[in-house]
């Protein structure tokens, strides 16, 4: 079974309340589990980053369907690329509300022993807001 990463971010259309993100992340954790997809959503209220590990035809199915999500706009994958195993293999789906302290912590923490794989240092870039976004951005998978 071949794995692969997708890393993608959008634009929300609206900001989500703390109620919408534990419901997004509840409907993240089910739905992943059962189509064995792994990986890391950041929120910091005005844009989204998510990892998705898995299966390459599971992880384009979920993408396609991320893609059709009223929820955002310009989804964009930045990286997909083959990994030989999963970096969040223990989140069916984390969610991290990058405005809440505690959360912001998290993702200080991951890993800092060890090198960190580009899917981990694009996350940090996006936590501490090294990325520009722009609005025209390309709508593409592999």
């Amino acid at each position: 079974m071949a794995l692969v990463e997708l890393i993608y971010v959008s634009t929300v259309t609206a900001p989500l309340s703390d109620e919408q993100l534990i419901e997004l992340s509840r409907y993240c954790k089910s739905t992943n589990q059962l189509m064995g997809i792994s990986g890391m959503l950041l929120y910091d209220g005005h844009h989204f980053m998510q990892v998705i590990e898995g299966e390459r035809e599971h992880v384009e199915r979920l993408y396609k369907k991320i893609q059709q999500d009223s929820r955002h706009s310009g989804v964009a994958a930045l990286i997909v690329n083959d990994i030989a195993r999963r970096n969040f293999a223990r989140w069916s789906m984390g969610v991290i509300d990058l405005s809440k302290h505690a959360s912001y912590r998290k993702v200080k923490n991951l890993r800092p022993h060890r090198r960190l794989p580009l899917s981990y240092k694009l996350l940090k870039s996006f936590r501490d807001h090294e990325m520009e976004f722009d609005e025209r951005v390309r709508k593409s998978f592999g």
